[in-house]
């Protein structure tokens, strides 16, 4: 029941925060979106078929109420949930046998791919319709890439505690582990 109501919730909630709360808060160039956070937090937590469908809900959602082209934001979040919950999902039988650290970095890393690409992908569109090309734009592109994976790994675990619940302690095995019965 968790898995299923809570991940729906929290991107709501993350599109709510999104589009009436965080603009009037702050402004300029640096905001991240939380709403993308949660697509990628879920489809790593859960997996790329969960990824997508939040995507779905999410990106549908921030391009009606924020006024994208129709279609851009969905596509994008679609894609990239996919894509994080293919890359760095693993089942908790393989993630308890694998140091924390190793799953930290490989969802650190795909969270800064994917915000990277979500960057250059909007880059793209701004420069198709405007022709312009500066400095400021890269610098831009690389402090949200930057914000959006750190953000992304500061919220993950608690994302996860609250869509999984409490999670299983890492335990170390070997090859040789005597087997008590069959």
């Amino acid at each position: 029941m968790r898995r299923r109501i809570m991940p729906t919730v929290l991107t709501l909630l993350a599109l709510m925060l999104d589009t009436s709360v965080i603009p009037f808060l702050i402004g300029g160039p640096y905001v991240v979106s939380l709403t993308f956070i949660s697509v990628l937090v879920t489809g790593i937590h859960l997996d790329r078929m969960h990824g997508m469908l939040y995507g779905l809900i999410g990106g549908l959602l921030m391009d009606i109420l924020v006024s994208y082209p129709l279609g851009f934001n969905t596509f994008i979040f679609v894609g990239l949930g996919f894509l994080a919950g293919l890359i760095a999902y693993e089942p908790l039988e393989v993630r308890v046998r694998k140091a924390p650290s190793k799953v930290y970095l490989r969802r650190g890393l795909t969270l800064l791919g994917m915000a990277l690409v979500r960057e250059l992908a909007i880059f793209g569109y701004q420069y198709f319709n405007t022709a312009l090309i500066e400095g400021i734009y890269f610098v831009n592109i690389l402090i949200r890439t930057l914000l959006t994976a750190g953000l992304g790994l500061l919220l993950g675990p608690l994302e996860a505690r609250i869509v999984l619940g409490k999670g299983v302690r890492y335990q170390r095995t070997s090859a040789k582990r005597e087997v008590k019965s069959f």
